[in-house]
């Protein structure tokens, strides 16, 4: 008997280079980066304070070190210094972004060639778990190992502590089936959630899910 219980769905897809390239640029993004929730009130008032600073120190080292020691006592006014120097200091800004993009598709590109182009994955999706095969190499995992599983636009995604796996929307026969089996993997998962059974034994409705998993700005859908 299978300890995941009766299968809900099987599925069999090619993954396609770009979707796996995206799928790992995403898990670096979202596993490198804090988790914890910043708070903006005080880096607010670190910018303010650190502006006053600045400020402070400029007219100072103008007082105490310019006009006693090298004799300059008057400077260009603000508004010379903003004029001359704005357009220096925006080409100099833009330069960088696009630097930054040119590396950044770089990157994407050697890695969307560095990926083999015809794995094929298959999906089993049971009651109580899942087992995917991906270019012959089988993983299973009991939903609540899922830190979070989610119905997105396009994908199904499903976040662990140490990966990320998609199921792609054309996976599936059509829209109505992908939002179909969709939000019954999703509802397979919270009602493994520790709550969720327990809520299930009383009878009584779900209660409130927990904060979800920060996922540094992800959009849920």
């Amino acid at each position: 008997m299978n300890p995941f219980g009766a299968r809900v769905t099987q599925l069999s897809f090619k993954r396609l280079p770009e979707e796996h390239a995206e799928t790992m640029l995403r898990a670096g993004k979202l596993f490198l980066q804090s988790r914890s929730r910043r708070k903006p009130v005080p880096y607010l008032i670190g910018a303010v304070i650190f502006g006053i600073v600045c400020g402070v120190g400029i007219e100072a080292f103008r007082q105490f070190v310019l006009a006693p020691h090298f004799g300059i006592n008057a400077l260009p006014t603000v508004q010379v210094v903003a004029f001359e120097m704005l357009p220096v200091m925006l080409a100099i800004g833009a330069g960088a972004v696009i630097q930054r993009e040119i590396v950044r598709r770089g990157r994407r590109k050697r890695l969307i060639a560095s990926l083999a182009p015809d794995v094929m994955i298959d999906v089993d999706v049971y009651e109580r778990g899942m087992e995917t095969s991906i270019g012959g190499v089988f993983s299973y995992c009991s939903w609540p190992a899922f830190l979070d599983v989610q119905l997105e636009k396009n994908a199904i995604t499903f976040f662990r502590d140490d990966t990320l796996f998609s199921i792609p929307a054309r996976a599936f026969k059509d829209r109505k089936e992908f939002d179909a089996r969709g939000r019954e993997i999703v509802d397979l998962w919270r009602r493994a959630k520790p709550h969720g059974r327990e809520a299930t034994r009383r009878a009584e409705p779900m209660r409130k899910d927990p904060p979800p998993l920060d996922l540094g700005g992800e959009t849920r859908h």
